[in-house]
């Protein structure tokens, strides 16, 4: 059974971790019993048992101590309650945790008393009396002070020894219930990658879902499909944003191929009417020349109104015929267009170059070059430059009848040189913009419509594109790209 590429990433996280997990486990239950056995030690659990019969040892060794100093105390009692009054202060100075003293007569008064000085915070302290009987039957009673850390200490020490002989009767269960602790982290941690991978999972199968649709849409020719990339950077982003780039590589590709086959279709159009239109027109022009002469020997020459009507009409052939021959030239020269033969070239030194050696342009137009940055490329320079020169011809027409201002670029722009020719003329409407490039599309009266074709079928040849863009001041703007020359290449020259 095939299980769905959603499946096999929860399960590769789920064994990711569990099997640590497990091991953990394993590892946990043998650290539990190892320390179980070494806390719950027979020896140690002896000795905490004898450790409140120590304190109790030490407790009775203590009030013998108090009851041992009482009875000095009373031996040297004097018998005058003023006298016995000051040797108890003394006493009660002297002789260490002795907090107050007090003789006693057989009926209970105090026939004199000495309290210690300083404070008796409750709670540091516990009190222990001491009695010592004297033989006239008075009492001489003596509270000395007791830590109350120590009875502290004993509580403790006894409740340590009840938990530990509980731990030791429970020493089962409490390694039972540390393996059900880790086995229930075992279990969170298995759903938590569960759950994770599921939603792992379905975001990455679904962007190969799209991914696969595309590659389907490709296949039935679709060019214009595009998958979803998002600003992620994993390897399927990576394949989204390749595969992107692939079908607009393939796209563009095949509109250079199509275009260029377009444009060899028309080559061909160019160079059978350059054929028929030049073919009658030397005969045609013969043939008037003739009739002009002939006319011009006749007695009807002597008629004026007749002359002017041969020499207004001699004057429209003389224009159309010069009209057609400009025309069979430009057809002549679409269909000659020849192969590209590039060779390493700086552009912004070439059309710096191109702009010294064409003094006509500077003459039509004010033409202003700006540079930024390298751009080494491979071009046919002769192409290249009536390239430059159809598109500054271009600019120039659309500024008429003021003169053109023409900016010009030159600037890298990633893997390709930039080349922007940039017009303050009307501009060209958006929806004409995929238009100005067709062969025999032109909006002007005169115009052939052939000088952008030529231009981007040379800049095509190049490996490069030309588009019409609409700048931000206004006019037309001539977008130029070729691919930068690779590094390692031979040494681009500038002119």
């Amino acid at each position: 059974m095939r299980f769905s590429f959603r499946l096999q990433i929860a399960a590769a996280l789920v064994v990711a971790a569990v099997v640590p997990l497990a091991a953990a486990l394993w590892l946990a239950s043998r650290l539990a019993e190892e320390n179980l056995a070494l806390g719950l030690n027979p020896r140690l659990i002896e000795e905490l048992q004898e450790t409140p019969a120590l304190y109790g040892d030490l407790f009775r060794a203590r009030k013998e101590l108090y009851a041992e100093q009482a009875r000095t105390l009373a031996a040297e009692l004097p018998g005058d309650p003023e006298r016995a009054g000051r040797y108890l202060e003394a006493a009660v100075r002297r002789v260490p945790r002795l907090r107050r003293a007090s003789w006693i007569a057989p009926d209970g008064r105090v026939l004199a008393e000495a309290e210690a000085e300083g404070p008796n915070p409750e709670g540091e302290w516990r009190a222990a009396q001491a009695r010592a009987v004297l033989p006239s039957g008075e009492v001489l009673q003596c509270v000395f002070a007791i830590e109350a850390r120590f009875f502290a200490d004993l509580a403790e020490a006894r409740e340590l020894a009840q938990s530990y002989l509980g731990a030791g009767r429970l020493r089962r269960d409490i390694q039972k219930s540390y393996v059900a602790a880790f086995g229930a982290l075992v279990a969170l941690f298995a759903a938590a990658a569960a759950g994770a991978g599921l939603l792992l999972a379905r975001r990455t199968t679904r962007r190969i879902a799209d991914l696969m649709g595309a590659v389907r849409e490709l296949a039935r020719g679709n060019l214009a499909v595009q998958v979803e990339a998002g600003s992620g950077r994993d390897e399927v982003a990576g394949l989204a944003r390749a595969f992107n780039a692939m079908v607009r590589e393939v796209r563009e590709g095949r509109d250079r191929i199509v275009y260029l086959e377009k444009i060899s279709g028309w080559q061909e159009v160019a160079r059978r009417l350059a054929h028929e239109i030049k073919n009658p027109l030397t005969p045609i022009q013969l043939a008037f020349q003739q009739l002009e002469t002939r006319f011009r020997a006749s007695p009807a020459a002597a008629d004026p109104e007749l002359g002017r009507l041969v020499s207004e009409a001699s004057l429209v052939v003389r224009e159309e015929i010069a009209t057609l021959e400009r025309l069979v030239g430009e057809f002549s020269a679409f269909a000659r267009l020849p192969d590209v033969r590039p060779e390493p070239a700086e552009l912004g030194a070439f059309v710096e170059e191109f702009l010294r050696s064409s003094p006509q342009v500077a003459g039509a137009a004010d033409v202003d070059l700006r540079r930024e940055g390298d751009c080494p490329v491979l071009l046919d320079r002769t192409l290249m430059r009536q390239v430059l020169g159809n598109l500054l011809r271009n600019a120039e027409e659309a500024a008429r009848p003021a003169r053109a201002r023409v900016h010009l670029a030159v600037r890298p722009a990633g893997a390709q040189a930039l080349l922007t020719v940039a017009d303050q003329g009307p501009g060209i409407p958006p929806e004409l913009r995929a238009r100005v490039f067709d062969p025999y599309f032109t909006t002007r009266r005169d115009g052939t419509g052939l000088g952008l074709a030529i231009v981007r079928k040379i800049v095509l040849q190049h490996g490069g594109d030309v588009e019409a863009r609409q700048p931000a001041g206004g006019g037309a703007l001539l977008a130029v790209t070729l691919p930068l020359a690779p590094p390692g290449g031979p040494p681009p020259r500038g002119s």
